[in-house]
């Protein structure tokens, strides 16, 4: 049971695909006006789409970890990717620190969420919180709320929400034109289907919890987004 098959993760998946086939074709022109002459770009490319197609379609804390880090691993490397442009390599570098900052923070949140329950499928996990309402004083239900701030901040930093997008200024610069339009567009779109899963299905009882953090995050992200952009000289930064 660790991967679920159902007709929304089906829609999210087409969506992905779409989307990576489009920034493959985007990547042809850019690869030979730049005389790139490399076959792991495709293959990182398709790598990274294989995590998100997991992380839509998983249904257990384990394979939500496995499906991201797989689907960062590659865009660490892709970050990158322009070998002789020292941006590249920053953006990569920056990319990289602050994407295993983040994953760290995720498998802490993922442990004591499993710590404190002994369960990490999604379906069992909402079985068992469903109550745990009326033993809102308990440790167990101070810990699980501990984890799941983890765990939102994690997918959060994973989404470039403010405050915790100051990385994607300089990763989308410094990326190859292509990569930043996958960047921008195609992760987003994986952790949103997974944050609606996780949340809306599995921690619904949660609500009054983690409710106010997106509310908040989202009327941030515009405003800082919005505001920031009016200082911004480089289109890719503007993104």
């Amino acid at each position: 049971d660790m991967l679920i098959i159902d007709s929304f993760s089906s829609f999210m998946k087409i969506l992905i695909v779409i989307s990576s086939i489009v920034c493959c074709l985007m990547s042809l022109t850019y690869l030979e006006n730049k005389k790139v002459n490399s076959f792991e770009y495709f293959i990182l490319i398709l790598l990274a789409t294989i995590g998100m197609l997991c992380l839509v379609s998983t249904n257990d804390l384990l394979g939500l970890y496995m499906s991201i880090e797989l689907m960062s691993l590659s865009f660490y490397i892709l970050a990158a990717y322009k070998r002789n442009s020292e941006f590249s390599g920053e953006a990569g570098l920056k990319y990289f620190i602050l994407g295993a900052f983040s994953s760290g923070l995720l498998l802490f949140g993922m442990s004591l969420i499993y710590g404190f329950t002994g369960l990490t499928n999604f379906e069992e996990l909402s079985k068992l919180l469903t109550c745990i309402n009326a033993m809102s004083d308990s440790v167990s239900y101070n810990g699980i709320l501990v984890g799941l701030l983890f765990v939102t901040v994690s997918l959060l930093f994973k989404v470039a929400a403010a405050p915790f997008h100051m990385w994607s200024p300089d990763v989308y610069e410094g990326a190859p034109t292509p990569v930043t339009a996958f960047f921008s567009i195609v992760p987003k779109m994986a952790i949103f289907a997974l944050l609606i899963r996780i949340f809306y299905s599995t921690f619904y009882d949660f609500l009054g919890f983690w409710q106010p953090i997106f509310l908040y995050t989202g009327i941030l992200s515009m405003i800082v987004g919005s505001l920031g952009a009016l200082y911004k000289k480089k289109i890719k930064r503007l993104m």
